[in-house]
């Protein structure tokens, strides 16, 4: 009797067992972050749905499917206790040490008006809160932990840009009005508004610690001709331009980014501008505009466009979403909910994170070096040598096909002197023609040099 009483007391309580707690993957325990949203990863018992992350900041709620999760914590300086729990119970606490970078280079996040001021944006919902700061706040951290995350995932460690962040821990958000009405802007072309915008804001309000992100809040569509009216995105130099037409479907909170993600709301394009590669969905809006920002970004990091498809500085932005969530829910591409693997998520490929990794923004502590002293690039265009020589040690070299860099080399030493021959470097090419070649020392500048083979 006691036999069969232990057995059936065994079976009951082996479901109980089977349920494992949640197991982070991709943070050692008691490590340190640099940034104040982390994305935790992991394992969960295969039957839950369910998990939340708790800190002193409040909760949010991730996403769970076939004993995997993603989830988002939010973290302030110093010891962080971090209570993961599933819906089937089970808890996990987790301690993570947020210590804020030190780097002088930063972000800079405008909100540019016209000349009135007037801050409202497009947007199709009737009541909408026009709560453009909480949304800035929220699009900025969500960028500076995708890059650090995903900068992780291809071996360059943790790294990304520094945000201006209050007592509070909110991103400064500076509202900007333009010296003239938004009349003028909706006349000119793109490249003019965003030469008169750059001199404007580098006069000004000069700094040259700052990239600086400008979204405008004056982008509207014209109802009459369907055309869009101030809308734009451009980087380069210490700026990157866009209109301000889809921020209305950007997540309004942390908790709310999965959310956005998964929202297969259609968008009117009768109302708003439907920038979405095709997708016609909030998800799709949101991926694509936040990630298109992070691609202007890039340019403004001094990143060329890449060959990857999955690449930020391709089209691999459409797919920023997936980073936070499992699957692509339903669009017009795909009629049911499209479960994407571990590769095919938008990321930074190795030719754009082994550039970004020497840059001074992407250093998480003030530069160890300070000068600006810039690479010389020589072409022998009759052995079809080339020549890279620096005052600082040589860190990176990219071989140009046209307008994108199809095939990097990395240094390690001292080398302050790097040859690369005709044989070497066509070799890598795999027979493309070779159009441009730049090159990265240890103190984060680079130069450039076009082809000419006149």
């Amino acid at each position: 009797l006691q036999v069969r009483m232990r057995f059936a007391l065994l079976l009951f309580l082996l479901p109980m067992l089977a349920l494992a707690e949640p197991v982070v993957t991709n943070h050692e325990p008691d490590s340190e972050v640099r940034y104040p949203v982390v994305l935790l990863r992991g394992t969960i018992d295969e039957k839950a749905t369910e998990i939340t992350a708790k800190t002193e900041r409040g909760k949010i709620e991730g996403r769970v499917r076939d004993g995997k999760f993603k989830v988002l914590a939010e973290l302030a300086p110093g010891e962080n206790k971090i209570e993961l729990t599933s819906d089937s119970g089970k808890k996990t606490e987790w301690v993570l040490n947020f210590k804020k970078q030190t780097n002088p280079y930063y972000v800079r996040v405008i909100w540019m008006t016209d000349k009135s001021g007037a801050t409202d944006y497009a947007t199709s919902y009737e009541n909408d809160p026009q709560n453009y700061e909480e949304k800035l706040d929220v699009a900025a951290k969500m960028l500076q932990t995708f890059t650090a995350e995903r900068l992780f995932d291809t071996g360059y460690g943790r790294k990304t840009f520094r945000l201006e962040l209050d007592d509070s821990g909110k991103t400064k958000i500076h509202t900007l009005a333009a010296p003239k009405g938004a009349s003028h802007y909706y006349k000119i072309g793109d490249q003019q508004w965003y030469r008169e915008i750059n001199q404007w804001i580098n006069k000004k309000y000069p700094d040259p610690f700052a990239k600086n992100i400008v979204i405008a809040a004056y982008t509207r569509k014209d109802p009459e001709t369907g055309k869009m009216k101030a809308h734009t995105a451009l980087g380069g130099g210490n700026q990157g331009l866009f209109g301000g037409a889809s921020v209305f479907s950007w997540p309004d909170n942390l908790q709310d980014i999965t959310t956005t993600f998964l929202s297969d709301e259609i968008v009117d394009p009768k109302q708003v501008h439907d920038d979405s590669a095709g997708r016609h969905t909030i998800w799709g809006l949101a991926a694509t505009t936040l990630g298109a920002t992070l691609h202007e970004m890039g340019h403004a990091f001094g990143l060329p466009h890449c060959t990857d498809g999955f690449g930020i500085m391709t089209r691999g932005f459409d797919r920023i979403n997936r980073a936070f969530t499992f699957v692509d829910p339903p669009s017009r591409q795909n009629l049911t909910e499209r479960v994407f693997r571990d590769d095919q998520v938008g990321y930074f490929a190795p030719v754009s994170g082994s550039y970004l990794q020497w840059s001074p923004w992407f250093q998480l502590d003030k530069p160890a070096i300070e000068d600006k002293a810039r690479p010389q690039i020589q072409f022998d265009g009759t052995t079809g040598e080339i020549i890279v020589e620096s005052k600082f040690p040589i860190r990176w070299l990219g071989l140009w096909k046209k307008d994108n860099v199809a095939k990097f080399k990395e240094f390690t030493g001292e080398q302050k002197k790097v040859t690369v021959s005709s044989e070497e470097w066509k070799a890598l090419m795999g027979g493309d023609e070779l159009s441009n070649i730049s090159a990265v020392s240890e103190n984060g500048y680079g130069g450039r040099i076009k082809i000419n083979r006149e």
